[in-house]
Formats: structure tokens, C-alpha cells, sequence
């Protein structure tokens, strides 16, 4: 707070100075930043008030010379405390680093270590035992793990193939390893392991292992996997592999993604995976997702998908969503489609929203979408929003509840000209 204070001081901001140091003092009357805090305090215009005989009065230039001095002096010292406990906390955080990163290394060195322990494994060599299982009845899939990410970060080559003879049909390792495997191979292993990845995503009996190989498809951004993705998607009728497809697409950053993610939001899938589709399309930046939007929401009837969609225009800030969510504000024949195009407007902020919402405020004659604009609107502290709540809460012809919610947004704002019209409707 003492540094706010300086810096505001430094900006001349001396009114937003002299409230943090305000607050500073009120808060923590015990600080030692008390008597640096004061004497800033002491240099703001008018920082403290005196009253003077200006008949009277005289001033030693020799004194305020000395206060002045004593004043550099006192910040001057403030400033060196400071630096000396930013350089301790840096001093302590790099230490905790080089701990950290020795701790690492020592757990790296000895799994290698151990490693050599195993029959028919040596560092960098490679793995012994049938398909490439570790045989040891005290190796935990924890050390195993550990084992394979030192080996990756030694040696990719190597990682990739440990890790790919994990995942041959028949491979004796567990689940767990089997997932930790698929994740450093995609982590790792580029475009070059998504034949190994795309194998256990097509064969691969167990369930979630195989949803896992799925989604990490993704990774690899890929543009060959679409396909089988769509595939996965659309086809089967396991909700896991769906989602995990669903998933890996929103991953990969090609146009065709997008264009399986609209064929996804448009199939017969539930409505819990469309709607996913529709909200991995909206995340997406440029003008093909705002265009699988449009074509989403044209084609489709279903209330609830077309919902989604309006909520995907409300998190983008093109010109085009905008005059779209208008349209729908202003003229769909759905009461549900307008109030949720009603709240994308207003999630996406700035001057043109709060017009839009006004305007749209006078000319609707919707009671049930006018409190939606109003709730859409209630939030912001903009004057022109406070007008209008002050205009609707003091209309005897508006509904007493709209009314009613009107001065509980206002009650919020701390504008004297509120704080005034409050106290006027109490007096009538």
C-alpha cells in the first residue's frame, strides 16, 4: 500500500495518494511503514492542514530547509529497506529453485541407477524381458513412469521406443503406464507417433485407456487423424470415446476440424456432445468458426442447440455476431432465443452493447424482455445505465418488481446523485 501511495504520489495523483495512505494508517495503526507512510503524507498539497495567523506567522526558511532534507532522507531509507527485502525474497525464491532442481536431478539419477538393476536393461540401451516389461515384482508403475520420462528427456529415440513396446498388443503393463506412455509419445514424439497412438485408439480393449489414446490425438495436431476422429465421434456408442474425439479435434488447428466440429453439432449425438462441438467452435479465433456458427444456427431448429450458438456470437467481438445477436434480440419468433441473445449482447460489453440494450429497452414491449435487458444491463456502473435504473424505479407505470430490482442495482453504486434520489423516495 506505502508503494501504491508513492507511486500515485509520483504520478501526482495526490488524491488517490493521500486514500491509500489513509487507508494504510486506518488499517495497520502497528506497521513500520507508519512513519514512512507519514511523512509521504507530509509532501502532499495540502497533506496537513494547519490553521495560521497569516499576521502572525512567520517561517524559518533555515527550518523547512531541514525538514525538507530529513524528508529525502526518510524516503531515501524506506527505498533501501525495500530493495534490501526484495533482494532477500529473491535470494530465498532461487534457492528453493536450485533445491528443487537438485531434488529432481538426485530422483532422475537414482532411477537410472536402478534401471541398471533390472535384467537386461541398461542406460540408453534399451529393454529387456518380454515385450519390453520391466520384471521386477517391487517396481511400482510410479518408478516406471519416472524411469520412462528420464529416459524421454535423455533420449527421445530411445523414449519412443520403450514407450511404443509398452503399447503393443500383449504388452504386460498396466493401464497406468500404458496412459503415461501414450502421453509422453504425444508430449514428445511429433506427427512421427501417430500411427502408435492411432493403433491403441483403434484396438485397444480397455475402455478409458483406449478414450485416453483418443484424446491425445489431439496433441499431435495432425490433420491425418481427422478422419478417424470423425469416425470416433460420429459412429461410435460410447459416450467416452465420443467426448475424447470431440476432445482431440478442438486440439488440432486445421479448418477441417472445424468443419467435423459442425457436422458434430448438426448430427443426431446427444445434445450434451453438440452443444461441446459448438462451444470448441466458438473458442476458435477467425472468420471460418464464425461462419460454421451462422450455418450451425441456421440449419438447426432445436432450441437448445440454437442457444449455444447464440451464446457462442455473445463471446465473440466481431461486427458480424453482433448485428446477428441484435436480429435475434429484435426479431426472433422464440421468447428464449431473444433473451439469450439479449445476455450475449450484453456479455460483450463496451459503449455499442449499453446502446444497443437501451435502444432496445424503449422500443420493447416485452415486460419479460425488458427485465432481461435489465438484468443484462443492471451490473455496470456506466451513467447511462444509472439514469435509466433511476428512470425506471421512479415510473409508477413501471412494474413494481422491475422497479423493485431496479433500486437493488442502484443500491450498489455509490454516485451521489443516487444516493440523493434514494433518500427523495423515502421522503414522498
Amino acid at each position: 500500500m506505502y508503494w501504491t501511495a508513492y507511486s500515485q504520489f509520483k504520478l501526482k495523483e495526490f488524491d488517490q495518494a493521500k486514500e491509500t495512505l489513509d487507508r494504510l494508517l486506518k488499517a495497520f495503526e502497528k506497521t513500520t511503514w507508519k512513519g514512512d507512510a507519514q511523512m509521504l503524507l507530509a509532501q502532499l498539497p495540502n497533506g496537513i492542514k494547519v490553521n495560521i495567523d497569516p499576521v502572525t506567522v512567520t517561517v524559518d526558511p533555515v527550518e523547512v530547509e531541514v525538514r525538507t532534507q530529513e524528508v529525502q532522507e526518510r524516503i531515501k531509507a524506506a527505498q533501501e529497506r525495500e530493495q534490501e527485502r526484495a533482494q532477500a525474497a529473491q535470494e530465498r525464491a532461487e534457492e528453493r529453485a536450485r533445491a528443487a532442481q537438485e531434488r529432481e536431478q538426485e530422483r532422475v539419477r537414482a532411477a537410472l541407477e536402478r534401471l541398471k538393476d533390472f535384467n537386461g536393461v541398461g542406460v540408453g540401451v534399451g529393454v529387456g524381458g518380454p515385450n519390453g516389461s520391466l520384471q521386477s515384482d517391487d517396481d511400482p508403475c510410479e518408478f516406471k513412469i519416472v524411469v520412462l520420462q528420464a529416459l524421454f528427456q535423455s533420449d527421445v529415440q530411445r523414449g519412443i521406443a520403450v514407450a511404443s513396446d509398452w503399447l503393443k498388443p500383449g504388452s504386460t503393463q498396466t493401464p497406468r503406464c500404458k496412459s503415461a506412455a501414450l502421453t509422453l509419445l504425444a508430449r514428445n514424439g511429433g506427427k512421427s507417433v501417430t500411427p502408435i497412438i492411432l493403433g491403441v485408439a483403434q484396438n485397444e480393449p480397455d475402455l478409458k485407456l483406449r478414450a485416453h489414446a483418443i484424446s491425445v490425438l489431439g496433441r499431435t495436431n495432425d490433420d491425418s487423424v481427422i478422419d478417424s476422429l470423425r469416425d470416433f465421434a460420429l459412429n461410435s456408442q460410447q459416450s467416452e470415446i465420443a467426448e475424447a474425439s470431440l476432445y482431440a479435434l478442438s486440439e488440432i488447428t486445421s479448418p477441417r476440424a472445424i468443419t467435423v466440429l459442425s457436422e458434430i453439432a448438426m448430427s443426431n449425438k446427444s445434445p450434451n456432445l453438440r452443444r461441446a462441438a459448438i462451444s470448441f467452435i466458438a473458442s476458435r479465433q477467425g472468420e471460418p468458426a464464425l461462419d460454421a456458427l451462422f450455418k450451425i444456427y441456421d440449419a438447426d431448429q432445436n432450441i437448445e442447440i440454437r442457444k449455444s450458438v447464440i451464446a457462442g456470437f455473445g463471446h465473440r467481438r466481431s461486427d458480424r455476431a453482433g448485428a446477428k445477436l441484435l436480429e435475434i434480440a429484435r426479431g426472433a419468433d422464440n421468447i428464449e432465443l431473444r433473451k439469450s441473445a439479449i445476455s450475449g449482447i450484453g456479455r460483450r460489453g463496451g459503449d455499442q452493447a449499453i446502446e444497443t440494450l437501451l435502444s432496445l429497452y424503449d422500443s420493447e414491449k416485452n415486460e419479460e424482455l425488458k427485465d432481461q435487458i435489465i438484468y443484462s444491463l443492471g451490473s455496470s456502473n456506466d451513467p447511462r445505465i444509472i439514469h435509466k435504473l433511476i428512470d425506471i424505479a421512479k415510473n409508477p407505470q413501471t412494474p413494481i418488481e422491475r422497479r423493485k430490482r431496479a433500486i437493488g442495482w442502484l443500491s450498489r453504486s455509490k454516485d451521489p446523485e443516487v444516493l440523493k434520489f434514494l433518500e427523495d423516495l423515502l421522503k414522498q
